[in-house]
């Protein structure tokens, strides 16, 4: 048995340009040449949680299980995959987080198979800090019919974000005068994989926005951040009939939310 790596082509430079969807789902480069010109199996159509940006969002309590998947060639076939995703260091013997999982694999042809593997985050186990959010690095393993071991390493990523909630919007006095002035709240929490409860989200710019009737798109009337307990509020004047919200864009270690309106009759 070798053990073989294929090193997707990414440079230093192009390492933090990886994080963009187009370098997540771009196909691994070719494969390395290994002892006895024996070809290492390639890797491509890699998939995480069936979403675009590679995201998996995990509760403050409950386990997530999601899927991996890729399919793998090789001269000799392919024997059996697996998955390895690791946080923090780009070496893995310097990771501070780990989840694997064995692929099944379904042959397409003699020589290649999709396979995919159902892995587990778990706040109880092996997400138990904060610190844990974020970028997790990435490796698919394949053994070939020979029993030859290959390693792909490189520009492969997976997201792991903590999911917010915005609370119902609230915007009072109802109903309210035209051209008076009307007050918006709403708290903003996060899943605390350490607490294993919500949290305040504290410090974060959230958006104040605005329908006018009951359709069409919504307009951001205000740009301001949550307080030390979460809550963002602001003042603006009643215009007309409407629904206020919040709205927050995420961020690299959490998830977006939109907040529940609240419709406002303006006299």
């Amino acid at each position: 048995m070798r053990i073989r790596t294929v090193v997707a082509t990414a440079t230093a430079a192009a390492l933090s340009a990886a994080l963009a969807v187009a370098a997540l789902a771009a196909p691994a480069a070719g494969a390395a040449r290994g002892a006895q010109d024996d070809s290492a199996s390639t890797f491509w159509n890699i998939d995480v949680n069936h979403d675009r940006d590679y995201t998996v969002g995990v509760t403050a309590t409950q386990k997530r299980v999601f899927s991996v998947s890729a399919t793998v060639s090789d001269p000799s076939g392919v024997k059996s995959a697996s998955f390895e995703l690791w946080h923090g260091d780009e070496d893995r013997a310097k990771a501070d987080g780990v989840i694997t999982g064995s692929a099944q694999c379904h042959k397409i042809n003699a020589l290649t198979s999709y396979c995919e593997a159902l892995l587990t985050a778990d706040p109880n186990v092996n997400l138990r800090s904060n610190a844990l959010a974020g970028l997790w690095y990435m490796a698919p393993v394949a053994v070939d019919g020979d029993g030859n071991v290959t390693r792909g390493e490189g520009a492969y990523f997976a997201r792991i974000k903590r999911p917010t909630y915005l609370s119902q919007t609230d915007a009072t006095p109802e109903p309210v005068k035209k051209g008076q002035n009307l007050s918006v709240k709403a708290q903003m929490t996060v899943a605390s994989w350490a607490q294993h409860k919500n949290v305040p989200l504290i410090g974060h710019q959230v958006l104040l926005q605005y329908r006018k009737g009951t359709s069409g798109p919504f307009v951001t009337l205000k740009k301001l951040k949550t307080d030390s307990n979460g809550w963002a509020g602001a003042t603006v004047k009643a215009t007309a009939d409407g629904a206020y919200r919040y709205e927050f864009a995420g961020t690299s270690l959490t998830q977006p939310a939109s907040g529940w309106t609240d419709y406002v009759d303006v006299k």
